[in-house]
């Protein structure tokens, strides 16, 4: 057995941080996170860099804000220059894995074909590539689930299903039988993977599952725990739309549809004793809005679309049962995987990374991590904007205009009162401003990104 442990990264799509269980503010089930939360550590407070798919997944792999690497938003590629994570554990001797989804390439792509650019993801540091598209961009772009539905005679119906619908309204169920389902094909792969997997050199595995991501289309079996009318309602309800019922009912079985997909992937590591030698992460790009204050979807700088899920469990390393409320990015993931890929230093494998130690922090939870957190979006979807969150205050700027909003978290967790306005928070304003400041000085530009 190598003396570093296997690593299985699990990333979901568009998951908020609090529909998992125990968190009480969802009817979601989630038995196998609860497990790992239960024989691991759960990160309350941990933040995506952007809350938009590409930049969130360039940052995981790269160590790098968005504003060092230069994706911003959707529309251009990640930057091939880039010195990335898995290149780094390829480095220490592991043989590195992507299946499901990365989404490396333009989010709205026409006539791509991801099985002719697998050489280009494999520069990136993986060994072994079968990437999935996505269930909404599948519509126009061929990927290895999209061939393996086209030799079943069922991607025609599965893109005319996608093509009548409104990916972030309607909520029919899955068109085709469940085990077509894109999640449980990628889940099918992963356990394959894995159950065959019997080199000396320790794994890295990129599991990327894309639920609970629109489209809204969970088999019909995963929605009937979930009827409509017993969906909790959003905070600051709007009056007048009720197809949140739909969107609350659908999130909710997807994300219990993506947690017995977990449940598989630890099952394997249990029946082929890997558990004990293995680092198993869960965690999403971003949030989702879920009909909050009337929003929806992501790319906005609230919690629901910026705070995601987070767990851990290393045997021997992560005390069972920790709960941390340190605040971190996402990108400390990264560099968790890098130390424990056997580099003493981040800047050893990832030159521009400025990552807090989160390895240090599972083996002592005196360890602080960040005294706050930073996100950021680039205005593709929605006006630019940047947020600085300290465990207490948020503020919010918007590029364009310079607007900022302030919240205090422990008493508004819901962002319903602008504190920017009050003279009494003029020096807290001054405070996130300078903390701006000194966080961009500090993470200087490592990369541009260029359209393809």
């Amino acid at each position: 057995m190598s003396p570093l442990p296997n690593i299985l990264l699990i990333i979901d799509d568009q998951h908020r941080h609090d529909w998992i269980g125990g968190t009480g503010a969802s009817p979601v089930r989630t038995p196998n996170l609860d497990r790992l939360r239960s024989e691991g550590v759960w990160h309350r407070h941990m933040y995506s860099n952007n809350p938009l798919c590409m930049p969130a997944r360039c940052s995981l792999i790269s160590g790098l804000f968005s504003h060092q690497s230069g994706q911003m938003n959707n529309n251009t590629d990640w930057p091939p220059q880039m010195p990335t994570m898995p290149q780094a554990l390829q480095r220490a001797g592991y043989h590195t894995a992507l299946i499901g989804k990365l989404h490396a390439f333009e989010g709205v792509p026409i006539n791509l074909d991801l099985t002719t650019v697998r050489e280009r993801i494999r520069a990136f540091g993986f060994d072994h590539v079968n990437e999935v598209s996505g269930k909404m961009i599948a519509r126009n772009v061929e990927c290895d689930w999209t061939y393996y539905l086209r030799e079943r005679g069922l991607l025609d119906l599965y893109r005319a299903d996608q093509k009548l619908r409104n990916p972030a309204t309607d909520g029919a169920p899955f068109p085709l039988d469940e085990e077509h389902y894109v999640d449980h094909y990628i889940g099918d792969n992963c356990v394959k993977w894995l159950d065959e997997y019997n080199r000396p050199d320790p794994f890295f595995l990129w599991a990327g599952f894309c639920s609970p991501h629109p489209t809204y289309d969970a088999p019909a079996r995963w929605l009937e725990p979930y009827p409509q009318d017993r969906m909790p309602p959003p905070a600051d309800l709007q009056p007048g739309d009720t197809r949140w019922r739909i969107r609350r009912s659908q999130y909710a079985a997807m994300i219990e549809l993506v947690d017995h997909e977990v449940g598989r992937l630890l099952e394997v590591l249990d029946r082929r004793g890997m558990a004990s030698n293995t680092l198993v992460i869960f965690v999403s790009d971003h949030g989702e809005m879920l009909d909050e204050h009337g929003l929806r979807g992501k790319c906005l700088p609230h919690d629901p679309s910026i705070r995601v899920p987070c767990v851990a469990r290393w045997p021997g390393h992560i005390s069972p049962g920790t709960i941390s409320d340190e605040l971190a990015n996402i990108v400390d993931l990264t560099g968790a995987c890098v130390r424990v890929g056997g580099y003493r230093a981040i800047e050893e494998a990832l030159p521009d990374a400025r990552l807090a130690d989160i390895v240090g922090h599972w083996r002592d939870q005196r360890t602080a991590l960040r005294p706050h957190v930073f996100s950021e979006n680039g205005g593709q979807f929605n006006p630019p904007w940047r947020v600085v969150r300290t465990q207490k205050l948020k503020w919010i700027q918007w590029a364009r205009d310079g607007r900022e909003t302030l919240h205090d978290m422990e008493n508004d967790p819901h962002e319903c009162h602008d504190l920017a306005t009050l003279p009494a928070y003029r020096s807290e304003l001054a405070a996130m401003r300078d903390r701006l400041d000194r966080f961009l000085g500090e993470t200087s530009t490592a990369c541009t990104a260029r359209p393809r």
